[in-house]
């Protein structure tokens, strides 16, 4: 079963997690760089794929964690730890270093005052309202003049996730823990389906954000319902065909939740990629880092000699070493001392 292939940690999703980062710089190569529409493979682009892949494997794992946490304190600062110092860092690189950088290359205009208001409100994680896409002036004359870094919405919806699966997993037994979250992923399906359809009102931006909240809630219950997954070919293959079929009849945004992470969470334990798989985590600093970077190689007019593909590289090569960076320094030791404070305080409580 998918629960007890899964407990012994041979998995590729670390690999998994970096493609799918590449795949984001990769979508917003075209938007940044200026190269025309972008491909959508089954009406979807291929960084909105990459985004649902990612919630996806984020509900299982984050799920785990929450079930598998001593106390609620421990898994909320396990969730904190994550995201809060790398985050810190990255916004923190944007506002006073990048910023002022390429708006002295372009002769525009950069105000500290306000950079560090870019810095302060982008701690909410991308709270909408509250988060500030841009520094006014910096990027003056680009494509994307008033973004900094387009993917942290998309933090600010993760943890709104978490919290989610944190309470009801916090409250309720696992069996109720199952239907608490099986009955708004039926729901919020049943209505994204519903816009696809054109049964409802017209969809705005303001929708989006409910689909990945629902691979991630898929994620989850792929965890939660593990132990009745075996993990085998016929499953694969199903959950390819599902996605297929959705992607195909143009549902993929009301119907791909639950095949999509089956096959990424079930295919990690068979795709021949575990040994490839980097004891660094870098998917997290290369998702954060690649629109700045890439907002940079634009602003150096690098990608009017070269093909999207070739800036998509290019931003890849440049931002895998900053995010490495941000693990070895940043994000990696301030996950272990959390694990470690964990660790002690049940020590302390066995003693």
């Amino acid at each position: 079963m998918l629960g007890t292939s899964f407990a012994e940690g041979k998995n590729s999703l670390n690999v998994i997690r970096l493609i799918l980062a590449a795949a984001v710089i990769l979508s917003h190569s075209w938007w940044l760089g200026g190269y025309g529409p972008e491909p959508q493979p089954g009406g979807l682009k291929l960084g909105s794929w990459a985004v649902l892949g990612f919630f996806g494997i984020s509900g299982y794992l984050i799920t785990r964690s929450r079930v598998r946490a001593a106390r609620p304190m421990d898994y909320a600062r396990g969730r904190l730890f994550r995201i809060f110092p790398g985050l810190t860092l990255c916004v923190a690189v944007v506002a006073f270093i990048f910023a002022p950088l390429t708006a002295a290359a372009r002769g525009n205009v950069y105000s500290l005052r306000d950079g560090l208001l870019y810095f302060v409100t982008n701690l909410s994680v991308g709270t909408p309202g509250i988060a500030l896409p841009g520094i006014p002036g910096s990027l003056d004359g680009m494509r994307d003049p008033g973004s900094w870094n387009g993917p942290l919405w998309t933090l600010f919806w993760e943890v709104v996730c978490y919290a989610l699966v944190g309470v009801v997993l916090g409250v309720l037994n696992t069996n109720l823990g199952r239907i608490a979250l099986l009955v708004p992923f039926v729901a919020g399906s049943a209505f994204v389906f519903t816009l696809d359809a054109g049964w409802g009102p017209v969809p705005t931006p303001q929708d989006w954000p409910l689909v990945p909240i629902l691979t991630f809630l898929a994620g989850s219950l792929v965890y939660l319902f593990q132990d009745k997954l075996p993990v085998n070919r016929v499953l694969l293959v199903g959950a390819a065909a599902g996605v297929v079929v959705a992607a195909g009849s143009g549902f993929a945004a009301s119907l791909v939740h639950i095949p999509l992470s089956v096959l990424l969470i079930a295919g990690s334990l068979h795709f021949p990629m575990s040994s490839l798989a980097p004891r660094s985590d870098l998917s997290f600093g290369i998702y954060i880092y690649g629109w700045p970077v890439q907002q940079m190689l634009a602003a150096a007019e690098f990608e009017a000699h070269v093909p999207p593909v070739v800036f998509a590289m290019a931003s890849l090569a440049v931002v895998a070493p900053v995010a490495w960076l941000s693990w070895r320094w940043v994000e990696g030791p301030a996950l272990r001392w959390s694990r470690a404070r964990n660790c002690r305080r049940q020590v302390s409580q066995l003693a």
